[in-house]
């Protein structure tokens, strides 16, 4: 599945919604990463529906798409993934922020997080001191620099979030 799929799968977990409440809720929010095009939205929806992950609902005039058990199933099968090195940190984000009612496996997730971003940070300064690392040109080494900066923080940042959360403190 994709994560636009995702995205709207836990969407729909968390309340049964219409297409059109959906394209709202990615208009509105940082989800709008993801698109709120109507000609992506509607042919994932119908994706997911012929999948049997979610089922339409008549409540009084309209229709509402609700999450199905195979579909619950599907949802807590990706929720529980630990991140890959290999993930994009945006899409392990989207997971974490569905996590919102399961403090075990938010920290869970968070740890595991941790453990990829301080890989990651390390494999990227043992590059930048090795040969072929001093040997890019500047533009490029300040690229790889970026990254480390970014993974840094990325690291930092679950540290402190597993800290909250594990306190139970609001930011």
């Amino acid at each position: 599945m994709t994560p636009l799929a995702y995205a709207l799968l836990g969407l729909i977990r968390d309340e049964p919604r219409s297409g059109y409440g959906l394209r709202k809720v990615f208009e509105t929010t940082p989800m709008g990463n993801y698109s709120s095009s109507p000609g992506s939205i509607y042919p994932a929806l119908k994706n997911l529906e012929k999948a049997g992950l979610v089922e339409s609902r008549a409540t009084g005039k309209k229709s509402v798409l609700a999450i199905t058990t195979t579909g619950e199933t599907a949802f807590a099968t990706w929720l529980a993934q630990p991140v890959t090195s290999e993930e994009d940190p945006n899409i392990a984000l989207l997971r974490f922020a569905f996590l919102q009612n399961n403090r075990p496996q938010s920290l869970d997730f968070l740890m595991s997080y941790a453990r990829c971003a301080h890989a990651k940070v390390i494999a990227l300064r043992n590059f930048l001191d090795s040969e072929p690392g001093q040997a890019l040109p500047l533009q490029a080494r300040l690229a790889v620099y970026h990254g480390l900066k970014t993974t840094e923080a990325a690291a930092e940042w679950a540290a402190d979030a597993y800290r909250q959360l594990n306190e139970d403190i609001t930011p």
